[in-house]
């Protein structure tokens, strides 16, 4: 179905709704779709600044791996 029908469709859904808060429910709802889709992830100064620290520092560190961390986990669990 193409754009325009679709939009079509919706508009008609909208105008069948009649309570106020209905319509607000949606309008939020519909906001944070939007908002969601049109966030722009930007990568600024400080942030590669960090990554570059988190990169050099995973690369020096002793890490734990996720087997371990299950493992741990499971007995602190049974305790």
């Amino acid at each position: 179905m193409a754009t325009d029908e679709l939009k079509l469709l919706l508009h008609r859904q909208i105008d069948r709704l009649d309570d106020p808060q209905d319509v607000q429910d949606l309008l939020l709802t519909v906001s944070e779709f939007i908002g969601q889709r049109t966030n722009v992830f930007t990568e600024t100064p400080e942030l590669q600044t960090q990554l570059a620290k988190t990169l050099a520092t995973i690369s020096t560190a002793q890490l734990t791996s996720h087997n371990d961390v299950a493992k741990q986990a499971k007995q602190w669990i049974t305790r």
